[in-house]
């Protein structure tokens, strides 16, 4: 297993070399993270990968896992990622998040993308689903093929969010930001319920 997953987080690495340029507008760069090593604020556990220029979530069957950085805490921020789907021609449902206004592990907003072209917006707290705002939109902005990598950004500006993947505006919404800062991060879903499953990021760039 753990040289399939390493094989995998290479081969996303030479994608995302192709891929696209991270496209946060902020003048100043509050925080990036090339995955070079573990360094980056990330909370660390069994099923996470930190290094190589990767970020990789090592998914069980049917699971979903959060990461939201542990070092920083922001207001107004632009937040972008790449995500890279693993290669193979088989490949089961995958999805691939970035996380914004974030309070702690329990509590914060998701945006995601599946790699059967579609994307979700959705809000958890308390460690509960409140809704999905935007469930399953089905978008050609996405990138679905397997080894393929798409950027991931949200540009939350005191009430207001705007969406975007691979540069296409997406979605826009308003909504009641977390009093005195919040916190940005990553996620990984495996929606296949037999096989063990990888969702790879490659950086994340976090400007104001």
């Amino acid at each position: 297993m753990r040289k399939t997953v390493l094989w995998l987080a290479l081969a996303g690495l030479f994608t995302a070399a192709c891929g696209h340029a991270l496209a946060c507008d902020g003048s100043k760069v509050i925080f990036e993270d090339k995955f070079d090593d573990d360094a980056g604020g990330w909370s660390l556990r069994e099923t996470i990968e930190v290094k190589d220029g990767a970020f990789i979530f090592k998914l069980p069957a049917d699971d979903m896992q959060s990461n939201l950085n542990v070092t920083f805490t922001v207001e107004d921020a632009d937040i972008c990622t790449e995500a890279v789907w693993p290669q193979g021609g088989d490949q089961p449902m995958l999805g691939a998040g970035l996380l914004f206004w974030g309070e702690d592990n329990r509590t914060y907003y998701q945006f995601g993308i599946l790699n059967n072209g579609k994307f979700w917006i959705a809000r958890k707290q308390g460690g509960e689903w409140l809704g999905t705002i935007a469930a399953n939109i089905e978008t050609p902005a996405i990138n679905t093929a397997p080894g393929a990598s798409n950027t991931l950004r949200v540009d939350a500006k005191g009430n207001a969010l705007t969406f975007y993947i691979n540069g296409t505006k997406v979605r826009e919404l308003r909504g009641q930001s977390p009093a005195g800062g919040w916190r940005f991060g990553l996620s990984g879903d495996n929606f296949d319920k037999g096989r063990e499953a990888t969702v790879i990021f490659t950086n994340m760039k976090v400007t104001d």
